[in-house]
């Protein structure tokens, strides 16, 4: 893909695709503009992404953790949610924090009835060839194999806000059962609409979507 939509306008009853190579004109639009996931300030984070020692969808790759030594960071009920998640794939899951007071008292009592450890004392996350060493406050270094963010996402639903298509409180698009938005012939599929963070979900939606468009574009053009 060479170009990308800067804005979405409507003009006489059909949708205005202002791009970087140029207008569009379009009877019926598909947003398929995803999210983003927030990430922590961690040191070539990018190349830590693509060896897999940062991840970000247990859902989708915890079973090529098991066994191995998993930290994961976030707020606290994020973080044991993610955590406790994980204890079925590997026996070694521990939350990462900087300060004692980043977990509540019941939310260390959940952690320890779910075996989950918390290493409350990391001062910094430093790459290493086999995944990251910890290093703590007090001195030491601590191995770990995996990372798990769990610090939510940015919804990129602009341009179906600007629009005026409705959207919930944390910006995903509001859809009907063919996936489409409250701005007639306007679609919104996958991440953007709220799903679960899969690629089938994706297709599936897809796949719907196009379906509602073939047959109104067929209606249409019989009229």
């Amino acid at each position: 893909v060479q170009g990308s939509v800067e804005r979405l306008d409507k003009e006489q009853g059909k949708f205005v695709l202002q791009t970087s190579l140029g207008p569009v004109n379009a009877r019926f639009v598909i947003l398929a503009t995803g999210v983003v996931d927030r990430a922590p300030t961690i040191p070539n984070i990018k190349t830590a992404i693509e060896r897999g020692s940062i991840r970000l969808c247990p859902v989708c790759d915890a079973y090529e953790v098991r066994g191995r030594r998993v930290g994961v960071i976030g707020p606290e009920e994020d973080a044991l949610r993610e955590s406790i998640f994980l204890k079925d794939f590997t026996p070694h899951v521990s939350i990462l924090c900087n300060f004692q007071s980043d977990i509540s008292t019941g939310g260390r009592r959940r952690a320890r009835q779910a075996g989950v450890e918390i290493w409350d004392a990391v001062d910094d996350v430093l790459p290493h060839p086999c995944g990251f060493e910890l290093s703590m406050v007090g001195g030491g270094l601590v191995p770990i194999d995996v990372i798990y963010p769990c610090m939510g996402c940015d919804v990129r639903s602009e341009l179906a806000l600007a629009i005026g298509a409705e959207c919930d409180d944390e910006g995903y698009i509001l859809v009907g059962n063919h996936l489409e938005t409250t701005i007639p012939r306007l679609y919104a599929i996958g991440d953007v609409a709220k799903a679960l963070n899969q690629i089938a979900v994706g297709f599936g939606h897809a796949a719907l979507a196009a379906t509602h468009i073939h047959n109104e574009l067929r209606k249409r053009d019989r009229s």
